[in-house]
Order: C-alpha cells, then sequence, then structure tokens
C-alpha cells in the first residue's frame, strides 16, 4: 500500500503509472489542502474521481475518508513524496520522514530538499532517492554503485530548464529574455524561479550525488553564481572537487570539444571522476513521465526490500 503526499503534475502521472503498470494499491492521498484514505486502496473508479479533483481539492472529492497523514500510516508500507521543495528548511517534508520512518514506513522521493539539507540524518534508513537527479537517467543507481572507489569529483549540466534557455540563445540566436519567457511558457521553470535560475535545483542535485558516493557535501559549501548568458558555448555547470571539499554552480563558457557540450536544451549529463575511471552519462533530466518511471523503480525497490527483512 502506497501513501501519496503531494498531488500535482507528477503525483498525478504517478498514479496512472502505478495503475497502468502494477497492481499495487494507493491507499492515501495527500496535497497542500489535507488528504483522504482507504485502508484496502482506492478502487478504479476512486482513482479515476481523484484524477478529476482540482489541485488542493484532494480533501472534498468525496473519495475515502478525510484523514491526518499520521492516520494513514497504518494503512500503508510506503510513503511516495512529490511535494515542493523547500530549501529554507525542508519542511514539513523532513517532519513527515521522520514520522512515517518511526512508524515504520519506507519513503521514496522526488523531493530534493530533505536530502540536499539533511543527507546524513536519512543516509542508512529505508529512503530511496532515485528520481531526485536526472529522473528518467539511473545516475543516482551510478553513484551508488562507485561506491568504495575515491571519489574525485563532479562535474555536469544538472538542470534541465536552465540548458534549455542557454540552448535556445546559443543555438537558435534567441536573445536571453526570450528564451527564459519562452521556457516560462512551457511550464519549465520552478514557480520560484530562483530554484532554476539561481542554482538552486543544481546545487541540490550535486550535493546529493556527492553523498551518494559516500561525501558529506551540504548545501551550505555550494557556491551558486546566478544563470546568465557569456557567450558562444554558455553552460550553467556544477562541479565538485570532492578531495577539496569545494563546489559551485555558475556559468561558464566551455572550450569547443568539450564533452558538456553533447548536452543540449533539457538534456542533462554528468561526469563523475573516481581514482579509477570516468564516468559520463547524457540523458533526460526532467518531465512527468520520466520522474514518475524513476519513482516507480524505487517503490518497487523498497517493496522488495521490505519483504527480505
Amino acid at each position: 500500500m502506497l501513501i501519496l503526499y503531494g498531488f500535482g503534475g507528477v503525483g498525478r502521472t504517478l498514479v496512472e503509472v502505478v495503475r497502468s503498470r502494477t497492481d499495487l494499491k494507493i491507499s492515501a492521498v495527500f496535497d497542500s489542502r489535507g488528504g483522504v484514505l482507504k485502508c484496502g486502496g482506492f478502487e478504479k473508479p476512486e482513482i479515476e474521481a481523484l484524477l478529476r479533483s482540482p489541485r488542493g481539492g484532494v480533501s472534498r472529492s468525496g473519495v475515502g475518508s478525510p484523514a491526518a497523514l499520521e492516520e494513514a500510516f497504518r494503512c500503508a508500507e510506503v510513503l511516495v513524496d512529490v511535494s515542493p521543495p523547500n530549501y529554507a528548511d525542508g519542511e514539513p517534508a523532513v517532519a513527515v520522514y521522520r514520522s512515517a520512518l518511526k512508524a515504520g514506513l519506507s519513503i521514496v522521493t522526488a523531493n530534493k530538499a530533505p536530502l540536499a539539507l539533511r543527507f546524513q540524518e536519512f543516509e542508512g534508513k529505508p529512503v530511496y532517492y532515485k528520481a531526485t537527479v536526472m529522473a528518467g537517467t539511473p545516475v543516482v543507481d551510478l553513484a551508488l554503485g562507485l561506491r568504495g572507489q575515491r571519489p574525485l569529483g563532479i562535474r555536469g549540466i544538472l538542470n534541465g530548464t536552465t540548458n534549455y534557455i542557454l540552448s535556445r540563445v546559443d543555438l537558435d540566436g534567441l536573445s536571453f529574455a526570450d528564451a527564459l519567457e519562452e521556457a516560462k511558457a512551457k511550464g519549465y521553470v520552478e514557480p520560484d524561479p530562483a530554484i532554476d535560475l539561481e542554482g538552486l535545483d543544481a546545487a541540490a542535485k550535486l550535493v546529493i550525488l556527492a553523498n551518494a558516493l559516500g561525501v558529506g557535501l551540504s548545501l551550505g559549501q555550494v557556491r551558486r553564481e546566478p544563470l546568465r548568458y557569456l557567450g558562444p558555448r554558455t553552460k550553467y555547470v556544477a562541479e565538485a572537487d570532492l578531495e577539496r571539499g569545494t563546489a559551485r554552480v555558475s556559468p561558464i563558457q566551455l572550450g569547443p570539444d568539450d564533452p558538456l557540450l553533447s548536452a543540449r536544451y533539457s538534456t542533462n549529463a554528468v561526469e563523475i571522476t573516481t581514482e579509477v575511471n570516468e564516468v559520463r552519462v547524457y540523458g533526460k533530466g526532467a518531465g512527468r513521465l520520466e520522474t514518475s518511471l524513476a519513482l516507480l523503480n524505487d517503490v518497487l525497490r523498497a517493496a522488495r526490500e521490505r519483504r527480505c527483512r
């Protein structure tokens, strides 16, 4: 049984994916104004009614029973967090994770803020976070698979929104202002634009990757410069020297042969260097379906590992 914590675009897509590809049941759904619970799991007509409900309207959908989140813990094994990030203190998600873990649940999340701010607190606990970095591209799995090798550095383009803007300027001749407005019109830019344009999103992903590699980097250690166009081949690069413990997100003019130039528009790319390896990955870093499928993969893994305990 699943609890869905957050019911925006990704949350609703995840419901469709779970319904069409698995026999998992969803027993509770919560949005910003409350939630509903049915311990036996919602049936198809109830799921369809929830999907028809307006944003913030779950508790008034007529489905199940209105409930507090803590009540839902006794009717589920996995909580899936697709709520918006709060980079000030990670709340309310941090408190939700603590309560859910104490109640014996596993956490699957696409919300970067709790891990970017408090990774050490949740490390070693049943918290699964593949969807936090590059969504449909399993770079978190790669980082975890490199543990044991001494990590030296991370370098990448980790925010699809800013890469789209810079690509439209560099490759298609738009002005920076026009490219930004186009990205907003397409829904690429976060409701709080600073999350994308001031490097918070990319910095959070950099922190999560570093910690997945076993290096205790924190969000406050990442120096951030706002997005701007510097001229041809400008990319908004997130990079960390893991030996020195330094990290930054900043616009950089890359050389003409730099492999990161292959990441165009909303494509992401990351290079991870260890004492014995240099691995480079390109792929989709955002999208409702991509993020939902990464969440589903972690949900299935959490369910398997719970059965093996």
